[in-house]
């Protein structure tokens, strides 16, 4: 039989003919495989068009359920629809808003609310979702993630949201029993467990978490001292002024705060039992929280080869330093800055999200913002708190038990604090996010009422 009467198979790829009862194995010309050719009906006839072929689903991979980890999931999903989505989780439960841990410890919120989305949410928006999944290593050049069961997971688009992991100062017994961090529900509900009964709680760290979980616990009708090594409570968010009239708030509420105190060590038989600080005291403790901050995880991108500092390296578009791998999140390093808040993750992991799906989208980054929520007290703060320059212009002022005061830099507003009546607080995000020009109000006696008026 003569070639010309054998079947003939035509390469999709390049248009090779090949003939013979089966296609080859490869194409001799251009290399595509064996699935990439199409039979015609017959040599002698017009050929066939080829098939229509859509080309492949992207395979995108996150590693981390956090709020970084589904904002991206959700944004990929918009942009590219028939994008194939596999969200891997190391917890059990569905992917939840952490920043709600502390209203759940102070009975405000219940578990079963603190689901960013039920499961027919991911399923709607084609997200794979695949709990109790820990990866040990990523294998950039063959495209590949190898899970704690030796499980392997390719992918075409990494996007790392592995977040962050508390930080435990290096004082002895940290490892005592009854010595909790609170990252996790499961954090949250050992909590709860201690403090069902009237015990003599510490908190170490007088940062926002640290408050919260005062707050929180104190709200269980447990007694309650909050310790800080820094000379004020929020040393990264207040000045001093507004710092003293928090924290008479604060003591208000029967939480009792100690400044300028640094942890020696935890001490007890197995469990723990004081807190010895420093200066000599010892304070009880049967539960002691450690709110001494986080670190980012970065363990698996460095092992990676990713370039990695405090975070993980990432541009204005979330890239990290190797093709096709973003990074969001708690663990992402951007310009220098470690956010560890929920709005910036939440940005990060949407602009990495539209970032991977090839969209022009651009991080600018988020001035420093906070807001207390459990402690009944209405307090705001972004950007710088204190004057850094000698042009930099302060206006404040403390009020009936309230302080606002406002900062700015060459005719903007650069920062602001408002303690006890925080009404204006998104009219002044925007402000300071928008660099909105006060130079026309500066050049009058400025008052804090002239700046709130000119802000509403």
């Amino acid at each position: 039989m003569s070639d010309q009467t054998k079947p003939a198979w035509k390469c999709a790829i390049c248009g090779y003919i090949h003939y013979g009862e089966e296609p080859p194995p490869v194409c001799p010309a251009c290399g595509a495989a064996r699935s990439q050719f199409y039979l015609l009906e017959q040599t002698h006839q017009e050929e066939p068009a080829p098939p229509p072929t859509e080309p492949a689903a992207k395979h995108y991979v996150i590693v981390g359920a956090g709020i970084a980890g589904v904002s991206a999931a959700e944004a990929i999903h918009k942009n590219d629809p028939q994008a194939s989505i596999l969200l891997l989780s190391k917890e059990p439960e569905l992917p939840y808003f952490r920043m709600n841990l502390t209203r759940y410890l102070a009975g405000e919120v219940e578990a079963n609310k603190l689901d960013l989305h039920n499961q027919a949410w991911y399923e709607q928006n084609r997200i794979e979702l695949r709990l109790n999944t820990t990866v040990t290593s990523i294998l950039p050049a063959e495209k590949m993630l190898i899970l704690e069961d030796q499980d392997k997971i390719p992918y075409d688009i990494l996007i790392l949201a592995t977040g962050a992991s508390p930080f435990l100062p290096p004082f002895p017994g940290k490892d005592l029993a009854g010595v909790q961090t609170l990252r996790t529900i499961h954090d949250a509900d050992s909590i709860l467990a201690a403090c069902c009964e009237p015990i003599p709680v510490v908190c170490i760290g007088g940062g926002l978490l640290g408050l919260e979980v005062a707050g929180a616990i104190a709200r269980r009708g447990v007694m309650v001292t909050v310790v800080e090594s820094l000379a004020w409570l929020l040393p990264r968010q207040l000045d001093q002024p507004a710092s003293l009239i928090l924290q008479s708030k604060i003591e208000k509420m029967g939480i009792s705060v100690i400044t300028g105190a640094k942890t020696k060590a935890l001490v007890g038989d197995g469990h723990v039992q004081a807190v010895e600080l420093e200066d000599g005291r010892s304070l009880p403790a049967s539960l002691v929280v450690i709110s001494a901050g986080v670190s980012a995880n970065v363990e698996l991108a460095r092992k990676a080869g990713l370039e990695v500092n405090r975070g993980i390296l990432v541009d204005d578009h979330m890239r990290t330093s190797l093709p096709g791998i973003f990074a969001a999140g708690d663990e992402a390093e951007h310009h220098g800055r470690l956010y560890g808040l929920w709005v910036p993750a939440k940005s990060q992991g949407t602009i990495a999200g539209l970032s991977a799906a090839g969209k022009d989208a651009v991080y600018p980054g988020d001035p420093p913002s906070a807001r207390l929520k459990v402690l009944g007290i209405d307090l705001f703060s972004i950007g710088q708190f204190m004057p850094e320059q000698p042009s930099d212009l302060l206006v404040s002022e403390e009020k009936d038990g309230n302080y606002a005061c406002f900062i700015f830099r060459e005719g903007k507003m650069i920062g602001a604090i408002l303690l006890g009546d925080a009404k204006l607080a998104s009219t002044v995000k925007t402000a300071v996010e928008s660099e909105r020009d006060f130079s026309d109000l500066l050049h009058e006696k400025l008052s804090v009422d002239k700046v709130k008026a000119a802000l509403k």
